[in-house]
């Protein structure tokens, strides 16, 4: 077990720094402080949002990202909105997708039950 745990570690954290690579080097071409601009939120909300599955979480992502990817075709196109809203659309999608998901009597969150709870092989019934 714990060598599936390190490795969970290694990949999730690979997949991070890929992640950060990306965003620094082909997105941007340039490091700017505060790049990332808390797209960690948006992931943590997004866990929320998938109540721990893959299949919603890959809907999540594309949702997202498809968000985040309008934002330069609307200025492209030509509509005129102001700078601060655009830049704050991300935010407020996650913000109504994490109301519309803690609003109404929707299913158990499904997490898994020992999380956050130590593995330790002895105590295995």
């Amino acid at each position: 077990m714990l060598g599936y745990r390190l490795a969970a570690i290694v990949a999730g954290s690979a997949l991070m720094g890929l992640a950060g690579g990306f965003i620094a080097v082909l997105s941007t071409k340039m490091w700017i402080a505060d790049m990332t601009g808390g797209r960690g939120w948006i992931a943590v909300s997004l866990v929320i949002f998938a109540r721990w599955s893959p299949w919603r979480a890959l809907a999540g992502a594309l949702l997202f990202g498809c968000i985040e990817a309008l934002i330069p075709q609307l200025a492209a196109t030509g509509v005129r909105l102001p700078q601060y809203f655009v830049l704050m659309t991300p935010y407020a999608v996650t913000l109504l997708v994490m109301v519309w998901v803690a609003s109404g009597k929707r299913q158990s969150s499904s997490q898994p039950g020992a999380l956050g709870e130590p593995y330790i092989r002895e105590e295995r019934r």
